[in-house]
């Protein structure tokens, strides 16, 4: 039979070697979620090039429409009633899985955004999910707390800001349509 204080200071062993094992798995997993967060340069990839459109219902025109190619991409909305564009030079890429990731632009002098709440900053993240080959979702970046423009003045902010993991402050998927590959 064991005794009491033989199974107490057998139980506390186990019990320390089981907290060590989940704290040793927690900072596995916590280092993976740390680095995720970073954005890590990469290429934009080939199969996101190309001209990218919604046609909302109800209309003959592409409402949203993306081009994109090794460098710039331009952005038009118009839906009937309202209409916003802007380009910008391809600064940072960083891919997340395969079929996700930002790209951050710095806006063309010539070509800055018009839509309404726009801060007049120079940098800005368009995040991207679900690509294949005829088919993505890409989103403009906007503070959704409060609606407004998220752009930035410097690169440098841009890649802190525009992450995988503050991703949810800025794009709310449910509402993301998926664009079409524009056959040519």
């Amino acid at each position: 039979m064991i005794s009491f204080f033989r199974f107490k200071r057998i139980f506390l062993k186990f019990a320390a070697l089981l907290y060590l094992t989940i704290f040793l798995i927690n900072c596995e997993l916590y280092g993976k979620i740390g680095t995720n967060d970073e954005n890590i340069q990469g290429a934009l990839p080939a199969l996101l090039r190309g001209e990218w459109v919604f046609i909302q219902p109800g209309l003959t025109t592409a409402a949203e429409r993306y081009v994109i190619d090794e460098t710039v991409i331009q952005y038009g909305y118009g839906d009937g009633e309202s209409q916003y564009d802007f380009k910008g030079d391809i600064r940072f890429v960083s891919n997340y899985s395969e079929d996700s990731g930002v790209i951050i632009i710095e806006y063309t002098d010539t070509e800055r955004p018009s839509y309404p709440g726009y801060n007049g900053n120079s940098f800005f993240g368009i995040y991207y999910r679900n690509l294949k080959t005829n088919t993505v979702q890409l989103a403009n970046s906007i503070n959704l707390a409060d609606l407004s423009a998220p752009d930035t003045a410097t690169l440098e902010e841009a890649i802190a800001k525009f992450t995988r993991f503050r991703m949810g402050s800025f794009v709310d998927w449910s509402v993301v349509q998926h664009q079409s590959r524009v056959q040519k």
